[in-house]
């Protein structure tokens, strides 16, 4: 196709667009087109709700079913629904549902990546192969540059740790009704965290030994500022996961925002692509360099 006919298409497109942005009654009328009773059907609808309560249907199920008394959309088996309201409460099954079950599928891609990369291991690599192997090399050589050629073995869990996130972040991609990133909900950046500072802490004890490590946590005579070392400790887990959970919440916010001013219709590409793309791969890359460099400071001590 030439580049005129490509530009004249997406004018088209776009001019569509905005008609039916205008034709759909600004911010307080919705456009609803469909059948009804085997007759097409046109017309404004009343707009219930404010983009506020959109936003807490959204991220906030739980808080969004004591404020208005309706259970927000599950996207799922409601007999599972029921068995998370009978383990967690009503009160909080719809997060912990939701959340587990895009944890589930998150963890399924992973081991279907992995299944998948291993058989189709060849002397002549596929562009995939050839792919995975830069990856791994470029996170074996941070390793190798933080903690030496003897800690070189931290490179797959290093590795498994940007994949995870990463794949947290992308999977808010995928355009399917229920699908998010697991990462805007806190506790899978907390429970990353403190399982990367606890890591941390079980390695400067395998390389100094249990009194080398805690010394400067127990001995305050040697470290009068031993108490600032301890808040230090716990001031990382909430730094490295609240820096993960706050940019990955306030990019889909944005990205719902925006959306609800265009009316869903005009879909914000642009935006998409940085907010789910671009920062979704420099968080997990700045999570798992954090969590190298902890370990690297704590074994060089």
């Amino acid at each position: 196709m030439k580049k005129g006919s490509l530009k004249r298409v997406f004018l088209i497109f776009f001019v569509i667009e905005i008609v039916l942005l205008i034709i759909s009654g600004g911010l307080t009328k919705d456009l609803e087109i469909g059948f009804e009773k085997s007759k097409f059907v046109v017309r404004h609808v009343e707009k219930h709700g404010d983009l506020q309560e959109k936003i807490t249907e959204e991220f906030q199920p739980d808080e969004y079913l004591l404020e208005t008394g309706e259970r927000g959309k599950i996207h799922g088996s409601e007999r599972i629904y029921d068995f998370f309201a009978k383990v967690f409460g009503k009160a909080h099954a719809i997060s912990a549902f939701m959340l587990l079950r895009m944890l589930l599928i998150v963890n399924f891609i992973i081991i279907l990546i992995a299944v998948l990369t291993k058989k189709l291991l060849f002397d002549r690599p596929s562009k995939p192969q050839v792919l995975f192997e830069m990856m791994y090399s470029f996170f074996e050589e941070f390793v190798q540059d933080t903690l030496g050629k003897n800690f070189i073995h931290f490179t797959p869990y290093i590795f498994t740790i940007f994949l995870f996130i990463w794949v947290c972040n992308m999977i808010g991609l995928v355009p399917i009704p229920g699908f998010m990133e697991p990462t805007r909900n806190l506790n899978v950046p907390m429970g990353i965290g403190i399982i990367c500072i606890l890591v941390v802490h079980a390695t400067s004890i395998k390389v100094k030994g249990i009194w080398g490590h805690f010394k400067n946590y127990l001995n305050p005579i040697e470290n009068p500022l031993f108490l600032l070392d301890i808040v230090g400790e716990v001031s990382k887990v909430v730094s490295i996961s609240f820096r993960l959970f706050g940019n990955v919440l306030g990019g889909a916010i944005i990205m719902l925002v925006v959306s609800s001013l265009v009316k869903f219709i005009m879909f914000p590409v642009g935006l998409n692509l940085f907010f789910g793309i671009f920062v979704g791969t420099i968080q997990a890359f700045v999570f798992t360099m954090l969590a190298l460099t902890y370990i690297g400071v704590e074994i060089g001590e």
